[in-house]
């Protein structure tokens, strides 16, 4: 059978959607978001392959025989593989790129065998003594991490310029005491003198204490011993990580730093980018060397699978960069490689938004790549917005015409040719030229000059930063630009928001798990990283990034926005509830009142498949509810507390209308774009981009204030053009309400409507860094040094 077909597809708002799929093509699913193509792609034809194969070896995957299938006939369904975004949520959080995909393994491997001491002998230790993650190759200091904590003087003294008595104070009432007695002795002749304005003893004495002063950082770490139950606490307050002085941020042990290849050991390899470590790879076989019969192996082995790397976009990425400190699509491109690896054939292949993150220049290669995946005989079915992939589309298949409930119906399904003169469509207009995303005219932009206020980062040099100063205009929308790797997040998220939470003594609002990504991010000292000024004109900072809402499936939006409480306080209100003396608790399936007693609330029983790994299916008991039947009893209008939960924002609106904190939060998630996501969707299964409107929607539904300064990492993640328009009118109307908006972005359209924009670059990795180029995006069309300019022309109407 050459095609795939699918009849009454029906799950979530699939409206019996009937589809032919051409097989060995690349086809992209599209519409805008919320319309139904992730449940045709991956709940109907990926679930369907899944549950065919483990039906096969006897596994049902369905909670029971009455179960119905949702649809009425799937043929020509090949064995089916997922490349999804949030596999990323289910990462070991201490699995870094180098072991996920064996590349670490082969570098050790090529030191056992051709690692040399410094008078040029062979070591010829086993590959183990190169491995950081075992004791016979780690760091014993750092125990393989790389960092350890000490007391960080900004921290401890965040203003220099307040005098020491003020200092002390802030820190401790003994400090503060002891000050002030040995002022009034006349010991000390410093009194009323700001700590940058000391003399260098002292500042040693003020810091580390003399005679009847203890100093400031001894305090510290005396109080750290003596109260082990605060010790995190201080930590947290006055300390930083910091490269390990023995290893000095290599992670391995003295051996294994002394055994050099070309001059390098291995923990200077594996703190390469991609693109450099293939560099030095691919030129040891053409250096005057004697590498032995299998050493030439595994250096031809590794520089192939490196070379890899860039062809998909990765090249900045380096070996032990943590896994789950990858953005989704990054992580999809990882997988990619492994699949281009394989040589497999005649499968399905379902890929979601796999240029996601990437800038224009890159996004040709990987479509090559995932094009030649179809040369053996694989369908590959890509969920895409970007024109680039649907114009290198075989066959497109588009929902819609809507989002949720006023969607999942099938739009178009045919050629590239006869989807650009589509009249049913909602997107073709766009690719066609038909219709355009909004647009700015030069004098319609906010005019940036010498005198408008600004936020002056210098001498950043975080990673790759090569010493950099950049100016951001307040009360703009602006744009940061740049290759994959090139310096855009180093600049904005580890460098201007550390800094600035410090002045404005903010918190991020995600909490991430301990180790997510202090395994590969640097973190120093403030005063080490750069500066800055400006700040002043600042009063809140909002950053609003694609981490996700929560790690687990017991994390909601509902839970998220903070409605969850009242709902459940509704439904406790209700006669029949109070009659059986049910609480808000009982309607909680995190609470033993209410979660249903055989899956405590998971809604999923875990089946072990061995080598197959754990198999989840829906719990024989409450059907995947995770209610206690008699909860579900308990009805407000009609709806049970399940039921709710499996409700759109959009519906959920109409039910709890008359709520106004309720209704208030369910309107703003609307206006974000959101009206279709169910209140109870599990936080792994939203996308990067639809838990960053989440955490927008929350903020816009809190009252607002001039002066924020919002932070936005790729907000058109995951959105069809009629998504980005709402969204482009949505940032533009913050930003006329005087505040500031800066967009770590991709997308040409969007860029392209921002007043000012910062690129940077040239390239990626140890080759990128650097600001090449400023302006309004007509002053980069026309400036050489740019390499987003050229794609910015067809959205600069002026300038065409």
């Amino acid at each position: 059978m050459n095609h795939i077909q699918v009849r009454g597809a029906r799950i979530h708002h699939l409206k019996d959607v009937n589809v032919i799929i051409p097989k060995g093509q690349f086809v992209v699913f599209t519409g805008v978001s919320g319309s139904g193509k992730s449940s045709l792609a991956f709940d109907i034809l990926y679930e369907e392959g899944r549950r065919r194969y483990l039906h096969s070896i006897g596994l049902n995957l369905r909670g029971g025989a009455e179960d119905i299938e949702p649809f009425d006939d799937i043929s020509g369904l090949p064995p089916a593989i997922s490349v999804e975004q949030n596999t990323i949520r289910h990462s070991n959080p201490r699995s870094v790129v180098g072991t996920k995909t064996k590349i670490l393994d082969y570098i050790k491997l090529m030191f056992s065998i051709e690692g040399v001491t410094t008078e040029g002998r062979r070591t010829n230790l086993r590959a183990e003594a190169f491995a950081y993650n075992l004791q016979s190759g780690m760091c014993e200091a750092c125990y393989g991490r790389g960092f350890g904590t000490d007391i960080d003087l900004s921290k401890v003294i965040p203003d220099r310029s307040k005098p020491t008595e003020k200092i002390c104070a802030q820190i401790s009432s003994v400090l503060s005491r002891e000050i002030q007695k040995l002022s009034k002795a006349n010991v000390i002749g410093w009194s009323g003198v700001s700590y940058e304005d000391l003399s260098k003893e002292e500042k040693d004495v003020f810091l580390y204490g003399h005679g009847e002063f203890t100093g400031v950082i001894t305090w510290v770490r005396n109080r750290m011993k003596s109260k082990p139950n605060q010790r995190q606490h201080l930590e947290k307050m006055y300390c930083s990580s910091i490269a390990c002085e023995q290893c000095r941020g290599y992670r391995v042990n003295e051996t294994a730093r002394k055994t050099f290849i070309c001059g390098k050991h291995v923990g200077e390899l594996c703190n390469m980018t991609m693109a450099d470590l293939w560099k030095f790879v691919d030129s040891l076989s053409h250096e005057e060397m004697d590498l032995t019969p299998q050493g030439k192996k595994i250096v031809s082995r590794l520089a192939k699978q490196l070379h890899l790397f860039i062809d998909v976009g990765l090249s900045h990425l380096t070996v032990l960069r943590s896994i789950p400190s990858l953005s989704g699509g990054e992580l999809q491109r990882l997988y990619l490689m492994f699949h281009l690896q394989s040589q497999f054939d005649s499968l399905l292949y379902v890929f979601d938004e796999p240029t996601a993150g990437l800038h224009e220049s890159e996004k040709k290669i990987l479509l090559h790549k995932l094009k030649s995946l179809t040369a053996s005989g694989n369908t590959v079915i890509a969920v895409e917005h970007d024109p680039n992939v649907m114009f290198g589309a075989d066959y497109i298949v588009e929902l819609g015409p809507f989002a949720g409930k006023h969607g999942g119906q099938l739009i178009f399904q045919g050629t590239l040719e006869d989807y650009l003169h589509s009249k049913a469509s909602g997107i073709s207009p766009y690719l066609s030229g038909k219709k355009f995303l909004p647009h700015k005219k030069i004098e319609q932009r906010r005019n940036i000059t010498e005198k408008t206020p600004k936020l002056l980062i210098r001498n950043a040099n975080l990673h790759n930063l090569k010493d950099i100063n950049a100016a951001i205009p307040l009360g703009a929308m602006v744009g940061v630009a740049g290759v994959s790797g090139s310096g855009k997040s180093t600049l904005i998220s580890d460098t201007l928001m550390p800094l600035l939470r410090h002045y404005l003594n903010t918190e991020q609002e995600e909490d991430l798990d301990e180790g997510d990504e202090i395994l590969d991010k640097t973190s120093s000292a403030l005063h080490e990283i750069g500066t800055l000024e400006g700040w002043q004109s600042i009063e809140k900072c909002v950053i609003v990034t694609q981490e996700p809402i929560g790690r687990f499936k017991m994390s909601m939006p509902i839970t998220y926005v903070g409605i969850w409480d009242k709902i459940r306080s509704i439904f406790a209100d209700q006669q029949e509830a109070i009659n059986k003396n049910y609480t808000p608790s009982h309607f909680s399936f995190n609470t033993e009142h209410g979660s249903c007693p055989t899956c405590t609330g998971d809604g999923v029983e875990t089946v072990d498949m061995g080598p197959l790994g754990l198999i989840n299916r829906p719990c024989l008991s409450c059907k995947g509810t995770r209610y206690k039947n008699e909860i579900l009893q308990v009805t407000y209008k009609g709806r049970n507390i399940y039921d709710v939960l499996m409700m759109s924002v959009e519906d959920a609106l109409g039910l709890f209308g008359e709520y106004k904190a309720i209704s208030h939060m369910l309107e703003t998630l609307i206006k974000v774009g959101l009206g279709y996501i169910s209140l109870g969707q599990p936080a792994p299964t939203l996308s990067g981009g639809e838990a960053q409107r989440i955490k927008l929607a929350k903020e816009l539904g809190k009252v607002q204030r001039k002066n924020t300064l919002y932070v936005l990492d790729e907000p058109t993640s995951g959105l069809s053009f009629s998504d980005i328009e709402k969204l482009i009118a949505l940032l533009d109307e913050l930003t006329e309400q005087g505040n500031t908006v800066v967009i770590t972005e991709h997308d040409t359209s969007m860029l392209s409507y921002c007043d000012w924009i910062l690129e940077m670059g040239p390239y990626g990795g140890s080759e990128g860094g650097e600001l090449i180029a400023e302006g309004t995006p007509e002053m980069l069309t026309s400036d050489r040094s740019s390499k987003v300019g050229s794609y910015l022309m067809r959205n600069c109407p002026a300038v065409v």
